[in-house]
């Protein structure tokens, strides 16, 4: 079991570790989806509406409640329920066809990596700026709560992950780095006891870059 465990925080380590591929453009990945299989129907300016960027983030599924698009949350955005088998209202999207797989899953890693217009570059850089450091959370080992804890010289949004050992996301957090210090209160009251990873993207303007990751102790 401990070698197992071992196993997969190296696993995990290594992913963070790994080049990210850029992130999906929605003017020349997403938008020509929709203007080919979908606009015919959705592109007026009343209801669902498929015709632009604006006009998709803006747009909501009245069976659903909410808007068709929740950034981040690909399985709670009502466009990937329609596009996918079975949706729980109504027929599959579009009429008369489906998408590829591949398009599906194109529009489902855009939703992931947040819905955004334009894609904020997200390779991890070689050497990270001068001043940006993780510090190990404290404490630790915590019982159900601890502090991570970053420096910034400048200010920037951040988003913390939180992975298990077999490499899962988790928790996310974002918010607004503060200068030169910031402290993120983390609770896992509903996890159980075990070793678990966690990292920071830091982005500042269009550049964006992970700190190194640390490992936090729970122990109920």
């Amino acid at each position: 079991m401990k070698a197992l465990l071992t196993s997969s925080l190296l696993l995990l380590i290594s992913f963070l570790y790994t080049p990210l591929k850029a992130q999906v453009d929605y003017e020349t990945e997403i938008q020509p989806i929709f203007n080919s299989n979908c606009v015919t129907c959705h592109g007026s300016s009343s209801g669902v509406t498929l015709s632009s960027y604006d006009a998709v983030m803006n747009s909501v599924g009245n069976q659903y409640g909410s808007n068709i698009v929740v950034p981040g949350a690909p399985d709670d955005s009502p466009l990937v329920d329609k596009i996918e088998p079975n949706p729980e209202f109504g027929s599959r999207m579009p009429q008369g066809g489906s998408l590829s797989d591949e398009e599906i899953q194109l529009i489902r890693t855009w939703i992931s990596e947040g819905a955004d217009e334009v894609p904020v570059s997200n390779e991890r850089l070689a050497k990270i700026p001068d001043g940006f450091e993780l510090v190990e959370n404290y404490p630790n080992p915590f019982n159900p709560q601890t502090t991570v804890t970053f420096l910034s010289p400048q200010k920037a949004s951040y988003q913390l992950y939180i992975y298990n050992a077999a490499g899962a996301l988790i928790r996310e957090i974002s918010g607004f780095a503060q200068v030169p210090k910031t402290q993120v209160r983390v609770s896992l009251n509903d996890l159980p006891s075990g070793v678990y990873l966690y990292n920071v993207k830091v982005q500042t303007g269009q550049q964006a870059f992970f700190l190194k990751a640390k490992r936090m102790t729970l122990t109920k």
